[in-house]
């Protein structure tokens, strides 16, 4: 019979695992916290239950619900407040920098009290958001837009009608038309009603606006079920009124926008851009241009 081999315990480990906590501890306690301040508002039907839910992302493998996250109360439809979070990194154990854990992005949603999530908002931290070195506060660039139940996207105007440019729809007032235009690189187009021209183009190439802030009103809102940024001038006349997509199905962005429209006519521009919904499923890669009418 072969002898028992008893394992034996390695003296090193535990001095190692004392020596690797005795490190860890002074580093996490010099490491500063910092914040992130949020700040918005909640447009259309809420109830008083209702919560803005803030949480930071860290990174793309994050789960939603595994980052700091605080709750934030809404009243008179608007919300702000702070989320605290420990800058120490345990992957800087051995060298490097031991305090450089920031976030990535903030989620920002609405949430029902049965925990229903009615909108949400995803900010990116290196383009939302100014940093105050002094503070060791990130805050934001303009305000956040949540929706809650909106009952008639269209303010009851129930004769609007639907214009369908295949990537995307709209809903306008009658006797609003949708033209397809020919593109180079993009699918282009236009909805044209009441003196109003609205433009898009849609593809990998489409780019968002040169606007900021306080020449423009500035406002990042979810429509559609997707993150959408609008813009408008705040001396109507002068400038663009448009809304930007950055992502929607696979590499593709939509831009859609009109120029130097009166007050009346932005306020109605906003309202159309309320009603943008998308196709589902995967688009062609090239939409053919329009054909061209016999003459």
């Amino acid at each position: 019979m072969k002898p028992l081999h008893v394992a034996r315990s390695n003296p090193w480990a535990g001095l190692l695992s004392a020596f690797v906590l005795c490190l860890v501890s002074p580093l996490w306690a010099k490491c500063p916290t910092y914040s992130v301040k949020i700040r918005g508002k909640v447009e259309c039907y809420f109830k008083p239950e209702d919560k803005v839910l803030v949480t930071l992302i860290f990174s793309s493998r994050q789960l939603e619900a595994s980052g700091e996250e605080t709750a934030v109360d809404i009243h008179d439809a608007t919300f702000s407040g702070r989320v605290a979070f420990h800058t120490y990194s345990s992957s800087s154990l051995l060298g490097g920098d031991k305090c450089h854990r920031r976030p990535e992005s903030v989620l920002v949603r609405l949430i029902a009290a049965d925990g229903i999530e009615k909108d949400r908002a995803s900010l990116k931290i290196a383009s939302d958001f100014n940093y105050d070195e002094e503070q060791g506060e990130y805050s934001l660039k303009s305000d956040v837009i949540l929706h809650g139940w909106c009952e008639s996207q269209c303010d009851g105007a129930t004769d609007w009608h639907k214009l369908d440019a295949g990537a995307f729809s709209i809903f306008a007032p009658p006797a609003w038309e949708f033209h397809q235009l020919i593109g180079v690189d993009s699918y282009v187009g236009e909805f044209v009603g009441d003196g109003i021209m609205l433009k898009f183009d849609f593809g990998r190439y489409s780019r968002s606006f040169k606007a900021k802030e306080p020449v423009y009103m500035i406002a990042r809102k979810s429509i559609g079920g997707l993150p959408a940024t609008t813009i408008s001038p705040r001396t109507p006349g002068h400038g663009v009124t448009g809304i930007y997509f950055r992502k929607i199905i696979g590499r593709n962005a939509l831009c859609l926008w009109g120029q130097d429209l009166t007050s009346a006519q932005q306020e109605l521009a906003l309202k159309i851009f309320e009603t943008i919904r998308f196709a589902h499923g995967q688009l062609p890669s090239f939409i053919p241009p329009p054909a061209k009418s016999s003459q």
